[in-house]
């Protein structure tokens, strides 16, 4: 993307659309970051995909995730029209709600999310009534929601 040239593409378009679903390479984002900052539409463009985006969240993902049978279908047929050998794209497994993991004496956790790059996890932690949690450091911030529950005192 070029924020001088002062023109809005296609290309510009697809790129402010992966942006908004958060699929750029990392190597990417910034740049293109830079390129909604100086272009107008594409800022616009970014304003009108929010909603539409935010909408998503609440669309059951079973519905949305094709079949590994439809993606093999289509990878014959794409071959049989390109005249290349079938790629059958790698279908991600269903996710399954993680497991709580005793860590200590009447500690609990269940790990929500990793992120490998930044170094971060995000989990929930379970007490037991009476344990304490031991007190330790962090390297960079933690964030701890509490919530009381009616049998604890």
């Amino acid at each position: 993307m070029n924020s001088e040239s002062g023109t809005h593409g296609q290309d510009h378009s697809d790129l402010v659309l992966q942006y908004a679903l958060q699929a750029l390479p990392s190597s990417d984002v910034r740049g293109v970051e830079a390129q909604i900052s100086a272009c107008a539409d594409c800022r616009q463009e970014m304003e009108a995909l929010r909603p539409i985006i935010d909408s998503f969240v609440s669309w059951p993902i079973d519905v949305l995730r094709p079949s590994a049978s439809l993606w093999g279908r289509l990878g014959q047929r794409i071959a049989a029209e390109t005249g290349g050998a079938p790629v059958v794209p790698v279908v991600p497994p269903r996710w399954a709600e993680p497991e709580w993991n005793e860590v200590a004496p009447g500690i609990s956790c269940k790990v929500l999310a990793t992120d490998t790059e930044k170094n971060r996890v995000s989990m929930m932690v379970r007490l037991a009534p009476g344990a304490d949690y031991p007190p330790h450091r962090h390297h960079d911030v933690e964030e701890l929601p509490a919530s009381r529950r009616a049998d604890r005192r």
